[in-house]
């Protein structure tokens, strides 16, 4: 029985090493508990109530999954569904290849102070409220009385629906989005570049190696984790895109700018539908924690890490 005893005696914690530990609890207890009040609570409550029949005002009726597949013969939903889906591709493919593309050249600026005017002009649209930059471009497009379209005429083209035809208000949403959060990137590819070793490069030169040769062999082969991390918070955030399009189109025309956010805000917000509001939002979650998983099984195959 001793060493058995002896095994499970208890040892007295170093005072030091346990007010570190407690500070360091402390320090960290805010974050925990905002990712308890603003994220976990909201996801279990969210889950639970997309199984109840709910109008926010009477006692909530469980219904089962009869809201899930509500939803799945829900056309306005898929149509959505598909219209949120093409704006993350697009968005995504124009803000990131962008981004690379303009880090790129900032990077092989010589003077410094070019530098840093450029990427502060890049990532000043970042930093502007949503709704400000909706409610600008939303003034400089209009159709009739808009600035863009007034320089347009002056220059002898016709002009153009922006904001009015199906095909266009789209477009111009994806360009509005991609004129604010393409400096965001940049600055994600200008870190990247800065942690690539000179090195790399003097070595290049000495064999010979030209500026397309030390681009794809070396440049963007050791961006990759950068490229890989852009991809998925491009994608995570615009698969929830909401207030441009809520201020600039409402949606139309039609539904052609109609996102899944937009409709489930409707739903909750308009028609006090929240159980059904909620079983849009698990749908929602689960399709970008999908394409987030895929994403990262897949870095694994072309994502560079030295």
């Amino acid at each position: 029985m001793a060493p058995f005893r002896a095994g499970l005696r208890w040892k007295k914690p170093n005072p030091l090493v346990l007010r570190e530990a407690i500070a360091g609890y402390f320090f960290i207890l805010p974050t925990l508990l905002s990712f308890l009040v603003f994220f976990l609570i909201p996801t279990i409550s969210g889950l639970g109530m997309s199984f109840f029949d709910w109008d926010f005002f009477s006692e909530p009726k469980y219904v089962g999954v009869d809201n899930f597949v509500e939803l799945a013969q829900d056309k306005l939903f898929m149509t959505t569904l598909k219209n949120t889906a093409l704006f993350a591709v697009s968005a995504t493919a124009l803000n990131v290849g962008l981004g690379m593309f303009i880090a790129i050249g900032i990077n092989s600026i010589k003077w410094r102070w070019l530098k840093t005017f450029l990427r502060t002009s890049y990532f000043i649209p970042f930093v502007i409220s949503t709704v400000v930059v909706a409610l600008l471009f939303g003034f400089l497009l209009q159709e009739s009385t808009g600035v863009v379209n007034y320089y347009l005429t002056r220059l002898g083209f016709d002009k153009v629906p922006w904001l009015s035809s199906s095909l266009w208000a789209f477009r111009s949403i994806v360009l509005i989005d991609v004129w604010k959060h393409v400096g965001f990137f940049t600055l994600i590819f200008l870190a990247g570049l800065q942690a690539i070793p000179r090195e790399l490069y003097e070595a290049a030169l000495v064999d010979g190696a030209g500026r397309l040769v030390k681009l794809t062999r070396i440049t963007i082969p050791l961006l990759t984790p950068s490229l890989f991390f852009s991809l998925i918070i491009a994608f995570i955030g615009a698969f929830q895109v909401f207030e441009s399009m809520f201020v600039l189109t409402n949606g139309g025309p039609g539904d052609a700018t109609r996102t899944v956010v937009m409709l489930l805000y409707r739903e909750a917000f308009g028609s006090f539908n929240m159980g059904y509001a909620a079983s849009m939002a698990v749908v929602l979650f689960f399709v970008i924690l999908a394409l987030t998983v895929a994403q990262v099984r897949l870095g694994d195959r072309w994502v560079f890490y030295r």
